[in-house]
C-alpha cells in the first residue's frame, strides 16, 4: 500500500519536472514552485470531486436526469455515487505530498 503511493509521488515529482521543462524551457526552483502547485492543486481537486461524488450530493441531480430523459425503469436506476466507485484517498494524499515539497521548496527560495 505504501509502496503504491511512493511510486505515485514520484510519478507526480516526473510530471512536475517534465512540466517545468516543456513550459519554462528549464529546470529551476520557481519553475518547480509554479508548476507543482498546479500539478498538487489539480491533484487534490480530482480527489475532492470523486469525495463529494462518492457521498452522494449529486446523486438527485442524476437521478432527476435519468428520470427526465431515460426510459429505465425505477428497479433499473442507481444513484451516481454507486455508478462511479471512485477512490479519493491516492489523488488527495499525493497532491497533499506535492504541496508539500512546494511550501518546502518556497522556503528555500525565499531563504
Amino acid at each position: 500500500m505504501v509502496k503504491k503511493y511512493v511510486i505515485w509521488v514520484i510519478v507526480s515529482q516526473i510530471v512536475v519536472f517534465l512540466f517545468s521543462l516543456v513550459f519554462y524551457h528549464s529546470i529551476h526552483l520557481l519553475a518547480y514552485i509554479n508548476v507543482s502547485f498546479v500539478v498538487g492543486a489539480l491533484l487534490i481537486l480530482i480527489a475532492l470531486t470523486g469525495y463529494i461524488i462518492n457521498k452522494g450530493f449529486f446523486d438527485i441531480v442524476f437521478a432527476s436526469f435519468q428520470q427526465m430523459f431515460s426510459k429505465i425503469n425505477d428497479e433499473e436506476r442507481r444513484p451516481l455515487s454507486k455508478l462511479i466507485p471512485l477512490r479519493y484517498h491516492l489523488p488527495f494524499t499525493v497532491g497533499l505530498v506535492t504541496i508539500v515539497l512546494m511550501i518546502i521548496a518556497l522556503f528555500v527560495y525565499y531563504g
